[in-house]
């Protein structure tokens, strides 16, 4: 049986909540806004939601220019998908030390997504990135309060979570 709390829903429930008392916090999607929990928060809060379509390296890149600008940008994205915005990240993002938290649903092994989908690559690449932290919880209770303090740290940062729940 599939879990009946998963990363991704409490994902959207911690970013819907942060926003309530945070107007500058926005979120980004590359045409997932379902897969990655931002459905509610993309009712609730459309002037603060960005659904870029199937263009990650420009929701990379619109993200850094977000931040740059005083907003903290959120971009939930597959990690399979978070390597096409590989140059924007370190250019873009982590050169300029921006803001940008990256949440990396679908990190590692994910089973019935099938091999492209696998998210495998992101910590090899990732960490080699300037001014980059990268954290993975434990659980989903860590993923809460790795959320609360993501959603106010100031320089890159990609929280990785798999598939599915505890």
């Amino acid at each position: 049986n599939p879990p009946s709390i998963t990363y991704s829903k409490v994902f959207g429930e911690e970013i819907v909540n942060a926003a309530k008392t945070n107007n500058k916090l926005i979120a980004i999607t590359a045409a997932m806004p379902d897969g990655t929990g931002l459905r509610e928060f993309s009712k609730l809060y459309p002037e603060r939601f960005f659904d870029v379509g199937i263009a990650e390296q420009n929701a990379v890149t619109f993200a850094a220019g977000m931040a740059a600008n005083g907003f903290k940008p959120v971009f939930a994205v597959y990690s399979t998908f978070l390597q096409r915005g590989y140059d924007q990240i370190v250019h873009d993002v982590c050169l300029q030390n921006l803001p940008v938290m990256f949440a990396v649903d679908r990190a590692g092994i994910v089973g019935e997504d099938g091999e492209t989908h696998q998210g495998i690559l992101d910590i090899s690449y990732l960490r080699s990135m300037p001014n980059m932290t990268i954290a993975a919880p434990k659980d989903l209770q860590e993923f809460r309060m790795l959320l609360k303090w993501g959603f106010k740290f100031n320089s890159p940062l990609a929280i990785r979570y798999p598939r599915g729940g505890d």
